[in-house]
């Protein structure tokens, strides 16, 4: 699968939308702010960046967020 190159401003953008489409059912207070994506070198899957989900409550809203990103990881790479 080929990698689309975004700046980390987009891809914490679209981060944030595909978060808020999980968020319909969670309380508010639950819901998490999504920061931009840290870069690292890459990995043995040519993923380059990595980003923690800004949250303390909701464990299982967590790993779905966490899930997104992972997915997100593998489509998504930021340039150089």
């Amino acid at each position: 699968m080929s990698k689309s190159i975004q700046t980390a401003e987009q891809i914490r953008d679209k981060a944030q939308r595909r978060v808020e489409q999980l968020a319909t059912d969670v309380p508010h207070h639950l819901r998490v702010r999504v920061p931009l994506p840290e870069r690292h070198p890459p990995d043995a899957s040519g993923r380059n960046w990595d980003m923690l989900a800004l949250n303390e409550s909701g464990a299982h809203y967590l790993r779905e967020v966490r899930r997104v990103i992972e997915d997100m990881r593998t489509e998504f790479i930021l340039p150089d």
